[in-house]
């Protein structure tokens, strides 16, 4: 056996090897303040030629993202994500200049439509089913029905339409994943710090927590996945989905100012655009400090539950230490 000895980082500092090498954060070395050194054969932490069951017993290091999220250092997005950001971001400023630009051509474009869905009385389900398939992740859309509504309907009858399809197709979307999508949700939120944290909140915030985050600029929709899948009732999560229903009111009414094309009607919409943008990013703002002041704990369970995994796995498949 080599008498090559590994110097690891500083107590603390994630492991660059993390999951190749070893788990843990060094052992402490009585004649070196900060650094430990490590046996090529992985199998004896050396701190006076340390048991395994030492070893075992200390909870594994954060990994590199969790490090960074307790230290607040933001990861870089991959190109990708930046890509896909700025897409987004594009489509959303499109869509908005050339609803201002163009509204009256919109209007008169889309009447035929919104006159044969007026004229019958199953007109109504169309939108409705629209809505309830457009609950399901990775869909979207909702905004664009519940204005194409507002075009067609009086603001009454178009935000009661809204609020079915809505109320629909969130209670479908919260069985579907209840039932058949816990196990994929639990392997999520073992692998994504994001989705950990969010769970978390969400576990030990109840009904408050999840009625802010309907009001947030969570999507809905991906939101209530993660009610479906960390264990909240079904009366807590309908209490909370009726109760944010408001929500949906700002699209409805840009139809029908779209439609009415009056200035009342637009000095209406744009209060209720501001009064709305405060509550969903405020509500947004209010979830992320619950999720920060939660990251130690959460951190702290990973890292104890990978140490479990390692105890069980020390059982299966015992250390060889004849060479120790």
């Amino acid at each position: 056996m080599s008498n090559q000895t590994y110097m690891p980082p500083a107590y603390g500092v994630p492991n660059p090897n993390y999951g190749e090498s070893y788990l843990y954060t060094p052992a402490h070395n009585p004649g070196n303040d900060s650094m430990s050194t490590l046996h090529n054969d992985e199998s004896t932490l050396y701190d006076g030629h340390a048991p395994i069951s030492r070893i075992l017993s200390r909870t594994p290091s954060p990994t590199p993202s969790e490090f960074n999220a307790l230290n607040g250092i933001k990861e870089p997005r991959t190109t990708k994500e930046t890509i896909q950001r700025y897409a987004i971001l594009a489509v959303i400023i499109g869509a908005v200049v050339a609803i201002s630009l163009e509204q009256k051509n919109i209007v008169n474009g889309l009447k035929p439509m919104t006159d044969w869905l007026a004229s019958h009385k199953a007109g109504p389900l169309i939108p409705i089913a629209l809505l309830i398939i457009l609950s399901f992740p990775p869909l979207f859309g909702h905004e664009i029905v519940a204005t194409l509504a507002g075009v067609t309907w009086s603001l009454p009858v178009a935000f009661s339409i809204v609020c079915a399809g809505v109320l629909l197709g969130e209670i479908a979307n919260f069985f579907t994943f209840k039932y058949f999508c816990t196990t994929r949700a639990s392997k999520m939120e073992n692998s994504k710090l994001s989705y950990a944290l969010l769970a978390h909140v969400v576990r030990q915030g109840g009904f408050l927590v999840v009625l802010v985050i309907r009001y947030s600029a969570i999507p809905s929709h991906f939101a209530t996945v993660v009610f479906a899948t960390v264990g909240i009732s079904f009366p807590v999560f309908l209490g909370a989905a009726i109760l944010s229903l408001p929500e949906a009111f700002l699209p409805v009414y840009v139809g029908y100012a779209m439609k009415n094309n009056s200035s009342t009607s637009s000095t209406v919409k744009n209060i209720i655009l501001a009064i709305t943008l405060v509550i969903t990013v405020g509500a947004l703002i209010w979830i992320r400090k619950l999720q920060e002041k939660a990251k130690p704990e959460v951190i702290n369970a990973r890292r104890k539950a990978r140490q479990g995994k390692l105890l069980q796995q020390s059982r299966d498949t015992p250390f060889n230490h004849e060479q120790v």
